[in-house]
């Protein structure tokens, strides 16, 4: 596996799509404008009249307290599941990492066996495996990034020809999920090598 750096963590957080400041933007600017209009009235329009929405019943420093409360309790609790969501998403990044790279480490590991007899296939076969569990985690970082940002995987132009223009087929002309038409031609592979030979390790394994 390759470990990615963030350089592009900069982009989503001031890109325009999947941004919060938008929908927050339908409610605050209409709040915004109603109380410009309210101070508008009672200043130059129509003097006193906050007085008669009974606004002016309150002192300052209860609308100020009232205020403050509520931008704190609105802040606390979302900030508070924003870390939440965000540790949440690193674990299972984290996670979806270390368990395909134990199914290509146990894949290279099955295939010991079969080496001193078919060497060249062992071979060929490993690197195709690696090869294809390095694009399928780029893919699945770039989907969940949201951005158009082009990871880098394990010497992609290893696989052969055939195999990406399928792929290709598949996302473009189908509109396949790239990760999983990935993960469907692995197994194919993993099934084409147990049944020549390559992989000798018993069921259920």
């Amino acid at each position: 596996m390759i470990d990615y750096e963030e350089e592009w963590l900069l982009g989503p957080l001031l890109h325009i799509g999947g941004s919060v400041w938008i929908k927050a933007s339908c409610y605050a600017l209409p709040s915004a404008l109603l109380t410009l209009l309210i101070v508008v009235l009672d200043h130059k329009l129509l003097p006193g009249f906050m007085e008669s929405l009974g606004v002016g019943m309150l002192d300052k420093s209860q609308i100020w307290n009232a205020t403050t409360y509520i931008l704190i309790f609105v802040v606390v609790f979302r900030t508070k599941q924003g870390l939440s969501r965000f540790w949440e998403g690193t674990g299972l990044l984290h996670q979806m990492k270390g368990e395909w790279f134990d199914t290509v480490s146990n894949i290279v590991t099955f295939t010991i066996t079969s080496k001193h007899d078919k060497e060249q296939e062992v071979h060929a076969f490993r690197g195709t495996i690696v090869r294809l569990m390095s694009l399928t985690h780029a893919s699945a970082l770039e989907e969940i990034s949201g951005t158009d940002a082009e990871l880098p995987c394990i010497d992609l132009f290893g696989i052969d020809a055939d195999t990406l223009a399928h792929l290709r087929h598949c996302v473009d002309k189908y509109g396949f999920n790239k990760v999983e038409a990935l993960l469907h031609i692995m197994q194919t592979t993993i099934t084409h090598a147990q049944e020549r030979g390559v992989l000798t390790v018993p069921p259920p394994i």
